[in-house]
């Protein structure tokens, strides 16, 4: 054999070995993460940055600021509830009652509301109150559910951006090494067309996965009405939640949530409302008083008048006293419809939140090990020359497809849990 061919064999040799030794370094680099329970963020917690949105949206979120408004209303009505109607103070001069042209007749009336309207209008009142303050707390619990829902999703695209570009620097080592190997004939093409192909695809899966993750964070600014910058420099790390068993159990108690207090209050506002309509119906009492001074004669003269108005056709309270009625019965069977959907949703977000804590449990316990044992097991065989580069790399990805299932089943419990705790709250 010439000394040329040796040559050029034994720095085939080198460069196929010093290759295989770049990519097990570069396997033992980049490990792909596998996200527990344990992990936390590095600047700062998932808890207080959710915290933190939510109190931004509850200080910016105009339809807060309303339903507050309507809670001053209520109390400030409730003053007027005492309030006695205009008194009436007429003066008559001339020929009022003697033949005489300079007569003077001054006459006071005062008209008093129906008996027990102020009892039932300042009961209303209270009513409204009640329920404005119910619908304030139901509208921050809605809102709360949606940043809640949102903030993990967007937590869930920031991590699967950082796996789809560890992955990508994977293959993008794998394509170039694949190169080489093809042009020195240690390959076939086959090999450096999947490369190739795989990073097309993962490229664009980080393109969709960048393009969702923006337009959470854009649904997430608009809710808290705010540029919320501190989420962009944020390490996104959100662990699943533990579900405590005992808090499991309240899902079959009657325990109610803000929507169900809203009702409730509506309900009961819609009862007082007939009574307000059915006082309006009660007799209403006037009282006068006049003093008339004749022209010509000496002294004043004082008279004082009582009196009661009643309705004589009763058909126009009636009719509004029916429709109250007919909107207590529809607010009661609002309530009624609600109990039942709550408790039937219930009962499916738990058994949703128990199916996903068992999946959390197998893939800790059981297929996040394994896929890393796997991963540990393939570097050693293509370290001796029992695999293939693409052999390896197909392993490492069903390794970051193992995380990436992963990360799903957390996003999809945290969810899920923000739907509980709406639920119950």
């Amino acid at each position: 054999m010439k000394p040329s061919k040796i040559i050029n064999a034994v720095i085939g040799v080198l460069v196929k070995r010093y290759q295989q030794l770049f990519l097990v370094l570069f396997f033992l680099l980049i490990q792909f993460p596998v996200f527990s329970q344990t992990d936390s963020l590095e600047n700062i917690s998932e808890t207080s940055t959710l915290d933190k949105i939510i109190e931004i949206a509850f200080s910016n979120n105009g339809l807060l600021q309303n339903n507050k408004l309507d809670i001053e209303s209520a109390i400030s009505q409730q003053k007027g509830a005492f309030s006695v109607p205009k008194t009436n103070i007429s003066l008559q001069y001339g020929n009022v009652q003697s033949s005489y042209n300079r007569d003077v007749m001054i006459t006071i009336t005062q008209n008093f509301n129906p008996i027990g309207s102020i009892s039932a209008t300042k009961k209303a009142f209270q009513a409204q109150e009640m329920s404005a303050e119910a619908n304030l707390k139901y509208q921050k619990n809605a809102l709360k559910n949606q940043i809640s829902q949102l903030y993990y999703k967007f937590v869930f695209f920031s991590q699967k951006n950082a796996l789809l570009q560890k992955q990508d620097s994977l293959w993008k080592t794998v394509e170039r090494i694949t190169k080489a190997q093809t042009q020195a004939g240690q390959t076939n093409k086959m090999e450096l067309l999947t490369a190739q192909n795989q990073r097309l695809q993962l490229l664009q899966q980080k393109s969709i996965n960048e393009n969702e993750l923006k337009m959470t964070f854009h649904d997430l600014q608009k809710l808290a009405q705010n540029e919320l910058f501190f989420l962009e420099n944020v390490s996104q790390n959100v662990n699943s939640e533990s579900l405590d068993k005992s808090m499991l159990n309240l899902a079959n108690s009657d325990s109610s949530n803000s929507m169900l207090t809203y009702f409730e209050a509506q309900t009961n506002l819609a009862q007082r409302q007939i009574a307000v309509e059915r006082s309006k119906a009660m007799p209403e009492l006037h009282l006068g008083y006049s003093s008339p001074t004749f022209d010509g004669e000496v002294g004043v003269y004082n008279a004082f008048q009582a009196g009661f108005s009643v309705p004589l056709v009763w058909r126009e309270y009636n009719s509004k006293i029916q429709v109250a009625k007919i909107k207590e019965i529809q607010a009661q069977n609002e309530l009624a419809y609600q109990k039942n959907a709550i408790s039937e949703e219930k009962k499916a977000v738990l058994m949703k939140l128990q199916n996903l804590q068992s999946i959390l449990e197998s893939y800790q316990k059981n297929q996040i090990p394994q896929a890393e044992e796997l991963a540990n097991l393939a570097q050693i065989r293509y370290k001796e020359g029992e695999i293939s580069v693409l052999q390896l790399v197909q392993i490492q990805q069903q390794t970051l497809q193992t995380s990436l299932s992963y990360l799903e089943t957390q996003e999809n419990f945290n969810s899920t849990l923000a739907m509980w705790e709406f639920l119950n709250n």
